[in-house]
């Protein structure tokens, strides 16, 4: 009777591990966005970078005062990435008095399922402020999003995002090319 059960939990648990932890719906890609946004306004890097698969590849096009950055990166340059990204709205939090308000939204325009459903591809727009008027990015993004382990996880990013900046205390262009 103990390796019958024994058995049985295996099995279970080789289901959930290869098909029932693989399926994606459309409110679980929206609860996905959520998170995301959560973690944005806690500007908590790490909880982002639990939202990247290990194999995620994000591309993106960074336009500001004309100039436009084109970048690559893997999961493990995407973490590091934000992390630096909210160490800089510290900084420009703390010139400007240490206080410093991020707004934060995402409008999703498409989910589509793959009819496999292991699979999602999701277009929409950001915008994140900080100070209402010290920085703002605006991002038109295109993501692949995939179920791993009952979680779900960015793949691929293809984005666009347009910089302004404006304001006492805020970083200028070349703070922002050639931050290191």
């Amino acid at each position: 009777m103990k390796k019958i059960a024994i058995g049985l939990v295996l099995c279970v648990g080789l289901w959930y591990f290869f098909i029932g932890g693989r399926k994606l719906d459309e409110p679980m890609v929206r609860a996905f966005y959520q998170e995301l946004a959560h973690a944005v306004y806690s500007r908590n890097a790490e909880l982002l970078c639990k939202k990247l698969s290990r194999k995620a590849v994000i591309e993106g096009k960074t336009t500001m005062m004309g100039h436009t950055v084109e970048s690559s990166q893997n999961r493990e340059e995407s973490c590091e990435a934000q992390r630096k990204t909210f160490e800089s709205f510290r900084e420009i939090g703390d010139r400007m008095g240490g206080i410093l308000t991020i707004e934060y939204e995402h409008h999703i325009d498409a989910v589509e399922l793959a009819p496999n459903r292991k699979s999602a591809t999701v277009t929409g727009t950001s915008v994140l402020k900080m100070g209402e008027t010290v920085m703002q990015f605006k991002t038109a993004f295109t993501h692949q999003l995939e179920r791993e382990l009952g979680q779900v996880r960015l793949v691929r990013s293809d984005e666009a995002t347009v910089v302004r900046m404006g304001g006492r205390g805020a970083m200028t262009q070349s703070d922002f090319f050639n931050k290191k």
